[in-house]
């Protein structure tokens, strides 16, 4: 094997990728009950978390230190985090699976575009506390979503969404002011079934 070919690497960006990388997969790949195990993955691999996290295989993000969750957040299968810009995420967050959140892009121009390694660009995203991000939503880089939020399935966040909405779209508007009208009352079945 030909020790120089990177494919479409170049050099620095594959140097920066590979601890991310292993990290990444051994996360994946770990057995489920490996709980501590995978606690541990998540405190090397990301900037902060608290140690109620869940985030369910598989998970991808670019690098990983920009990545500050608060606690009890939870993530479900195919999160995928692009974290070239900073990525915080408050105290009880909920995200659907298939979720990305994308705190980098690319120059409009092709001139600026088309380089070595396809340069970057890159705005931080925060979202408060107590939001839920519904399946398949897209947030974008610059994002903020207010405290209380919830985004609709299939949603593409391209600008800021105030606290207490519902929002969903592509793009994502707000649909409607949250109200007591919409808290839920569980069986006392649900409540054994689930714990809480």
């Amino acid at each position: 094997m030909n020790e120089e070919f990177l494919g479409g690497y170049t050099k620095p960006w594959l140097d920066s990728i590979k601890r991310n990388r292993m990290l990444v997969r051994r996360y994946n790949e770990i057995e489920p009950d490996k709980i501590w195990d995978k606690y541990q993955i998540l405190k090397e691999l990301l900037g902060q978390v608290d140690e109620k996290v869940i985030i369910e295989p598989p998970f991808f993000c670019d690098d990983g230190s920009n990545i500050f969750v608060g606690k009890q957040f939870y993530a479900n299968y195919n999160f995928t985090v692009l974290d070239a810009g900073r990525v915080t995420i408050g105290d009880y967050v909920a995200v659907g699976p298939n979720v990305t959140i994308c705190a980098v892009s690319h120059p409009l121009h092709h001139k600026s575009r088309v380089k070595d390694g396809f340069p970057i660009i890159h705005k931080p995203v925060t979202i408060g506390n107590n939001v839920w991000i519904g399946a398949g939503a897209i947030i974008c880089m610059g994002v903020t979503i207010g405290d209380n939020a919830v985004i609709g399935a299939g949603s593409v966040v391209t600008r800021d969404i105030p606290p207490d909405v519902l929002a969903a779209g592509s793009p994502c508007r707000v649909v409607r002011p949250i109200t007591d009208d919409d808290l839920y009352e569980w069986s006392e079945e649900e409540r054994i079934k689930y714990g809480f």
